[in-house]
């Protein structure tokens, strides 16, 4: 396993200190990219890479630290290194969530896959208190426990990431500003995401609450269509046809689906052909036409098109972005 680097997350936040960035990978990655940002009570680990072998990063603190977790894709967990023993958060596809850890030593393990997709937020108590809502009712709870250092969740489970989150992030990785204007960048788009993750939960917990508990067999059924339409994304099957598959009539299936996953099935099915389309176009050297084939368009006009009205950036851009980071 490679050690990557280590780093400490400091208890205040200093506006005045540099914030560095340095590239790691050297001979276990190819294709992409895995850099961390730091300075005073934040740091930003940015992975989009693939890996030929495990790879480590460690972090410490002498308090408690936030963590804001978006995994987009790939083998990913966070340890915890306690006294006696380590326990750990294998990061979810597709998924995020906000952690407050206390055990003063975390361990970021990546296993070697086809890719690795994460962005990885850690914040000194000091930051995250200064731009989350103080008074935000329904999260009492959890700024409680940001000021006193208490281990929690944000949600028991990792939430969906949605598109706006995603596309913040794809921000972020393309931001060309420099100097104190890139901090202020990431500050920010940090705080930005921290309203998201808060605003996701708030309405989740409205929607469990005001609506009936599915049944076991049915969240299965759901979960099992969702497989489906991710290991299908490229031909995926109809409506119809899904529900054949996973034994459901078609009007549970769509209505269960959006209610699980807050997304049609279309809309499921277009978010991950343009992540696959996003993870082509910034790891691999290839012509817009063959990624359009690739995530299952035709046309490649088709696929321009989707791609921008997804991400809100001409898919050429992005290509040319990624060889100017490698030249």
């Amino acid at each position: 396993m490679a050690e990557k680097a280590s780093f400490a997350v400091t208890d205040g936040y200093n506006l005045s200190s540099d914030l560095k960035e340095l590239f790691l990978g050297d001979g276990e990655i190819s294709d992409g990219q895995f850099r961390v940002f730091h300075t005073d009570g934040l740091i930003l680990i940015d992975i989009h890479s693939q890996f030929s072998q495990r790879a480590a990063l460690n972090v410490s603190f002498n308090n408690s630290v936030v963590a804001m977790l978006f995994h987009l894709d790939g083998d990913a967990r966070v340890v915890e290194r306690g006294v006696n023993h380590d326990s750990g958060i294998k990061l979810q596809r597709g998924k995020h969530n906000f952690e407050v850890f206390n055990s003063r030593n975390l361990k970021l393990l990546i296993e070697p896959v086809l890719s690795v997709n994460s962005f990885i937020i850690l914040l000194s108590q000091e930051f995250c208190l200064r731009i989350m809502p103080q008074d935000y009712d329904s999260q009492d709870r959890l700024v409680k426990a940001v000021k006193e250092g208490h281990r929690i969740s944000l949600s028991p489970e990792f939430a969906l990431m949605g598109l706006d989150m995603k596309q913040i992030i794809d921000k972020v990785r393309n931001c060309s500003r420099k100097g104190s204007f890139h901090r202020l960048c990431l500050e920010i788009k940090i705080a930005e995401l921290l309203m998201l993750q808060l605003e996701q939960q708030a309405s989740l917990h409205s929607e469990q609450s005001a609506r009936p508990a599915m049944h076991d067999a049915d969240i299965e059924k759901i979960e099992e269509a969702k497989n489906i339409l991710e290991d299908q994304y490229i031909q995926p099957p109809t409506i119809k046809d899904l529900a054949g598959m996973v034994g459901l009539n078609e009007t549970k299936l769509k209505t269960n689906f959006k209610k699980t996953f807050h997304s049609t099935i279309h809309a499921y099915t277009q978010r991950i052909r343009m992540q696959k389309a996003h993870e082509l176009l910034t790891q691999k050297n290839l012509l817009l036409k063959e990624i359009a084939i690739q995530v299952g368009y035709q046309k490649p006009s088709n696929f321009t098109y989707a791609y921008k009205e997804f991400f809100g950036i001409h898919p050429g851009d992005v290509a040319r972005n990624r060889k100017r980071r490698e030249y």
